[in-house]
């Protein structure tokens, strides 16, 4: 909301009023419910609508149908949409995720299929007036999840770090702050279509990442770059132990690999790396997620049966809603 007041927009906000964000904004706010208690926002008047919470296909219906007259209406969806065994996801190239029909549309297992579904809804309404934004790993402060704060936070807490190798191991993310002037770009500048927005592909290796933490956040912290196998033996998932790390055995791919060629040449722009991460961890060593310690999964790989060996990687052998409108 910060950034559309200060380029001059006069925004509104739509929530179920059940937790207060940064009242000293100036803003317009209605409460209600997406499911069923949308009567509260006016029908007409807006020049976009920036949805970033739906998901579930019939509720994004509704608040197309509800608000058909705005100028632009802009769907937050994600690159789960994509089939992630694909090696390069993004600008339609990869196949769509499949739906599982033996599931409700808010299962886990059918967010990407179902955010495609109310892209549709989105699309077939507003036709040259939508615009889809899908967004990768949404990163920096005020970000709860951990997927990115947990390495922030690691490095920062110092020591000896295991992290998931190869050290030119490949991750994309979104500082969420680029992410909402882009999206704010789109509509300011008329656009429609489909956007991935994430990081450039092929550029910020978690190596990188390591030492632009270490870096920027001077502390002593010693990486030991861990094969990936070897974590995986010893009962460790991609992604839910150690975030940014997919596991080889998920044959997801793409998931780090989306093109965002698109978005690039529509004006999405990146601030630092240095930047995401000082601003992240200013906000985290508040929080009451912060990590202060070697935190339980690399006590696991302790623990089974090997010690951590600096620079050298150990072998198989060795044995993360708020219902928001603006316009």
């Amino acid at each position: 909301m910060g950034a559309l007041t200060e380029r001059g927009h006069e925004p509104a906000i739509f929530t179920r009023g059940r937790t207060h964000g940064d009242e000293t904004l100036t803003l317009t706010r209605y409460v209600g419910d997406r499911d069923g208690g949308l009567d509260t926002i006016p029908r007409n008047g807006w020049d976009a609508v920036i949805d970033t919470s739906g998901y579930i296909p019939a509720v994004v219906a509704a608040s197309c149908a509800h608000l058909m007259t705005a100028g632009r209406y802009l769907f937050t969806s994600s690159i789960s949409v994509y089939e992630a065994t694909a090696p390069i996801i993004g600008a339609d190239r990869a196949p769509y995720v499949a739906r599982d029909a033996m599931l409700a549309d808010d299962a886990p297992q059918n967010y990407g299929s179902s955010k495609h579904r109310a892209e549709d809804f989105v699309r077939a309404v507003f036709d040259e007036r939508a615009i889809v934004v899908r967004p990768g790993l949404i990163v920096g402060p005020y970000d709860p999840t951990n997927r990115f704060t947990y390495w922030v936070d690691r490095f920062a807490a110092g020591g000896t770090v295991a992290v998931p190798g190869p050290a030119q191991r490949f991750v994309q993310f979104i500082d969420a702050r680029d992410l909402a002037l882009f999206m704010i770009r789109l509509i300011e500048d008329g656009r429609s279509g489909i956007y991935d927005v994430t990081g450039l592909p092929s550029t910020t290796s978690m190596e990188l990442l390591a030492t632009t933490a270490t870096t920027t956040l001077a502390t002593d912290a010693d990486v030991v770059w861990i094969d990936g196998r070897f974590l995986e033996a010893n009962g460790m998932t991609g992604w839910m132990d150690f975030p940014l790390w997919l596991g080889p055995s998920l044959g997801m791919p793409g998931f780090m690999d989306v093109d965002v060629d698109r978005a690039c040449t529509a004006g999405l722009t990146f601030r630092p790396l240095a930047e995401t991460i000082r601003d992240t961890r200013t906000w985290s060593a508040t929080a009451a997620n912060s990590t202060t310690s070697v935190p339980r999964r690399e006590s696991r790989v302790n623990a089974s049966g090997r010690s951590l060996q600096r620079g050298k990687p150990s072998r198989p052998s060795d044995l993360n809603a708020l219902n928001v409108f603006s316009a």
